[in-house]
């Protein structure tokens, strides 16, 4: 599964069929195969936060007279679901994609009549429905609606406008079959490193515990949620970056932090450094 940038970041996730409180049956079943956003209608890749990804550019954004061009890409609040046969062609059928704003668990509701129903368009092969509701993903928020093909299939959740940007999400499934599908596993969690020990001054008379104290304090104050004990904000001590600006957050794979004179980030595999804004 390929997976824009802004994803993990504005709390959209992917549960999969399995997971599904109405266990839906079938030999095909539909995997989520790529998700990513735009933000304010715009394909063109940028630092800005909701912007797409340039693989995603490259092959869902047909140009005027493709056979499938695709005249709704532009929508600037919406939520966007194509789905692909086995042989990688859409499918069409009409009322086949499932949108809802009443949580997962509906699924599992028999007696649930709250769904959209949309049928995709016959050129481009999506469909599309346009959403009005703002989350804060900072504070730990997620977007009210899920959407998903008819049928066993993976479902999208999370769907909404963070911080009422003007965020569209793409999200593209794939059908397989059940018995060649292999058994979805954990996420793996990249390890973060080791904080080192603090290092006091004996000299100086500090207390530890008020220390620790004084700097949650301070960063609860500035606004971080990144605890201060981090090996993010050891690093930035260290090296003399000042105060944190930003929470930690991923960007391309890398995790970073920002502090007033210095980016710090890691990449796993080279360990913590840091670089200038």
């Amino acid at each position: 599964m390929r997976t824009g940038d802004w994803i993990k970041q504005f709390n959209i996730t992917v549960k999969s069929c399995e997971e599904r409180p109405d266990k839906p049956q079938g030999e095909i079943v539909y995997r989520v195969k790529d998700i990513f956003t735009t933000r304010d209608g715009s394909w063109e890749s940028s630092s800005t936060p909701g912007a797409v990804n340039r693989w995603a550019r490259d092959e869902y954004l047909k140009p005027w007279g493709a056979a499938d061009y695709f005249d709704d890409a532009g929508a600037d609040h919406h939520l966007f679901a194509r789905v692909l046969d086995l042989n990688g062609n859409p499918i069409k059928e009409r009322d086949s994609i499932l949108y809802w704003s009443d949580g997962f668990d509906k699924l599992g509701d028999p007696n649930y009549s709250g769904y959209v129903r949309q049928t995709p368009k016959e050129r481009s092969g999506w469909s599309n429905i346009v959403i009005f509701s703002g989350y804060v993903p900072e504070r730990r928020e997620i977007g009210p609606w899920s959407w998903c093909p008819v049928g066993a299939a993976d479902v999208v959740v999370g769907g909404g406008l963070p911080a009422n940007w003007h965020v569209s999400i793409f999200v593209v499934w794939q059908a397989e079959k059940r018995s060649a599908a292999p058994k979805p596993q954990p996420p793996v969690q990249p390890q973060q490193p080791e904080a080192p020990a603090e290092k006091v001054d004996p000299s100086s008379g500090a207390d530890v515990a008020l220390l620790t104290g004084v700097r949650q304090a301070a960063w609860r104050l500035a606004g971080v949620e990144s605890s201060p004990d981090s090996a993010f904000a050891n690093h930035a001590r260290a090296h003399g970056l000042g105060m944190p600006v930003t929470n930690e957050y991923t960007v391309g794979g890398v995790r970073a932090q920002g502090f007033s004179r210095g980016i710090v980030y890691s990449s796993g595999s080279e360990g913590i450094t840091h670089a200038a804004w």
